[in-house]
């Protein structure tokens, strides 16, 4: 013990002195650090040679690391306590664990100490270990068991996708990840992400014999969506499913049963939007922070958790009862100097309305609050309060604490369904034609433009790159003939762009103006003329942020 405790007086102090040195990092999130947001020539650095050996030091017994530590700039009392408790479980929830070993490969990358890698490996083995019979993973490794939410299938937070995206980092083997692990782990991490992605598409909601989206947590045997925390319940779940549907997206050569679920979840979420109103934050009358709806013309807002329908909300509810009364929890309340219980399950059951499906429903999670725990509220702004079944008058709304430190109602999907999903679909489809006439697919690149104004390409939001009002040339790769122009995008000011010729002749494509949210548009042209060795289009009105893709032969 004395050893570990001059380790660690020896780290901190190296940790002092560096950060005294760096000022910029103390201002910067564990999360940005590790995922790769320093300057590159950084992690090469002694400093970050020294946050290493601060993130093996409190990595846990079996292989993770807990969440929400700030691993560059630890107080000597916040490592002491990692240290004291690196036999209690690992977490990976809030990007814990896979943020620490992105963080080692990086630093790895540049500094070929074998204790980085084999940190790296632990956890790595860790995430393959804990991986469920049912393809997903938890919040936490050993399970914490009693019936907790903690065990269930979870998507909340990312924390599944983010799991994934590390396993495809390592068996694709490229940049950090390049030759950290053998052939034999690479092709484990591959058939586990393969069975991740066959749990999203199991839990994928059924909505009267339509698939739909997915919850926040699904429970491990049937499925179905399942509760969360005292205000997350068993529903669709907006945020949640829009990144899902961004991560499915992302996986190339997809099979038919992804493309399926990619069109399903897009269509859903396109019905079940609440047009042309936005959240706005405002100090109420009472002096608070608030939140409210109000008009906004261009824009939807979906709920972070919408309430089912028809057969799968009856056989959800009815899963959701019986958790809720195997964990057997109690809470008081006391009303006029009379003390009441709520039981979860009485909450849940008592409070729900079944003709109040496929709209935002809220739920309260406060401490001096727990008689409302698991009890469903279906009003965002405030409104009276009803008695209940024991006489005692309970809310019917959130509070103004509650809108305004969590957000029930958001944008999230948009430009996933009206940006990301129209590209994507054009992708896919593109692909599949493009197969059949044994074209290739290209996506233009910054390095092959050039403009007759000299001026710099940047990048903008999803990807797209910035087209001045000017001609742009594209180079076509030698001995390639480009028989279709394919361009997404949107105007990038409040007025409509132009694609006004394509190799000097005369055309006229709209890229709407801005407005509140981006309007994604794509345009196909297969019509006009294209040489074969170059390829310009000409913009107009305003600067444009597009995607362009070719299809040579």
């Amino acid at each position: 013990m004395k050893k570990i405790g001059l380790l660690i007086l020896g780290l901190f102090a190296s940790l002092s002195l560096l950060a005294a040195e760096q000022k910029p990092l103390e201002k910067m999130k564990w999360g940005h650090v590790a995922q790769g947001r320093m300057p590159e020539e950084w992690y090469a650095s002694e400093q970050a040679q020294q946050i290493a050996e601060v993130v093996m030091a409190v990595q846990k017994t079996n292989g993770g690391w807990y969440k929400n530590s700030q691993m560059h700039k630890l107080t000597e009392e916040e490592m002491m306590d990692l240290m004291r408790k690196k036999k209690e479980h690992s977490c990976l929830d809030n990007y814990a664990t896979t943020q620490e070993m992105r963080f080692l490969a990086h630093v790895y990358k540049y500094n070929k100490d074998e204790r980085y890698r084999q940190s790296f490996l632990k956890a790595l083995n860790m995430i393959l270990e804990c991986q469920k019979k049912c393809g997903g993973w938890s919040q936490y490794w050993p399970l914490t068991g009693g019936g907790s939410y903690q065990d269930y299938i979870t998507f909340n937070d990312d924390l599944m996708t983010n799991v994934m995206l590390m396993l495809r980092d390592v068996y694709e083997n490229e940049g950090d990840f390049r030759d950290l692990t053998d052939e034999a782990t690479r092709e484990r991490c591959r058939k586990a992400f393969d069975r991740g992605v066959e749990c999203i598409l199991k839990c994928q909601i059924d909505d009267e014999g339509v698939k739909s989206v997915w919850c926040a947590q699904h429970d491990t045997v049937t499925f179905l969506p399942t509760e969360g925390r005292p205000h997350e319940l068993p529903t669709f779940c907006g945020q949640e499913s829009a990144a899902l549907l961004e991560f499915l997206m992302s996986i190339e050569n997809p099979s038919k049963p992804v493309q399926d679920a990619v069109h399903a979840a897009a269509a859903w979420l396109d019905t079940h939007k609440i047009e042309n109103k936005a959240t706005e934050r405002y100090t109420n009358p009472n002096g608070e922070p608030d939140v409210r709806v109000i008009d906004q013309p261009g824009n939807a807002l979906w709920g972070r958790f919408i309430q089912l329908g028809g057969k799968t909300a009856k056989k959800t509810q009815k899963l959701f009862i019986k958790h809720l009364e195997a964990r057997n929890k109690t809470r008081k309340v006391v009303y006029k100097g009379k003390e009441y219980k709520y039981a979860e399950a009485d909450n849940a059951r008592e409070s729900y309305d079944p003709s109040k499906a496929y709209q935002p429903v809220y739920a309260i999670y406060k401490d001096s609050l727990q008689n409302l725990y698991y009890r469903y509220l279906y009003n965002y702004e405030d409104t009276p309060p009803i008695t209940d079944w024991q006489g005692v008058p309970q809310r019917t709304s959130l509070m103004p604490v509650n809108r305004a430190k969590y957000q029930f109602l958001g944008n999230w999907p948009w430009e996933v369904i009206y940006g990301e999903y129209p590209m994507w679909k054009e992708k896919v489809d593109g692909a599949n034609e493009a197969a059949i006439h044994g074209w290739q697919q290209i996506t233009v690149t910054a390095d092959m433009l050039s403009n007759t104004k000299g001026k710099d390409y940047n990048d903008a939001r999803l990807g797209t790159i910035k087209l001045a009002p000017t001609t742009h040339t594209v180079a076509i790769p030698e001995g390639k003939q480009v028989v279709r122009v394919v361009v997404h995008g949107f105007s990038n000011s409040d007025n409509d762009a132009i694609l006004s010729a394509v190799n000097g002749q005369a055309c006229n494509y709209i890229f709407p103006k801005k407005g509140y949210n981006p309007v994604y548009t794509t345009h196909v042209i297969d019509q006009l003329q294209i040489t074969n060795d170059q390829l310009s289009l000409t913009f107009s009105d305003s600067q444009c942020c597009v995607i362009i893709r070719l299809y040579v032969k």
